[in-house]
């Protein structure tokens, strides 16, 4: 049974020209997947990165780890769309 989108997470973090991106969803075969998305802010190239998760619990605790790197880089989190405490 999939989960409403309401618990889909999607966070955004920015440093001067650079840009990364995080989202916890759902497949239609309703597994757990956390997308991650960098580039440059300026430039339409970029790279995706999909990679799949066992459980909600198990993306969480992936886009927890994600904001602790990201922000040890000098990136700041500028949006957080969903229910996770950071």
């Amino acid at each position: 049974m999939q989960k409403p989108a309401l618990d889909w997470i999607r966070l955004r973090w920015e440093r001067e020209s650079r840009y990364y991106e995080a989202h916890l969803q759902q497949d239609l075969w309703g597994d757990w997947i956390v997308t991650k998305v960098w580039g440059q802010r300026s430039s339409r190239l970029g790279r995706v990165m999909n990679i799949p998760c066992n459980t909600y619990q198990k993306g969480l605790a992936m886009l927890v780890q994600i904001d602790r790197t990201r922000k040890q880089k000098g990136y700041r989190l500028v949006l957080k769309k969903g229910n996770i405490d950071l």
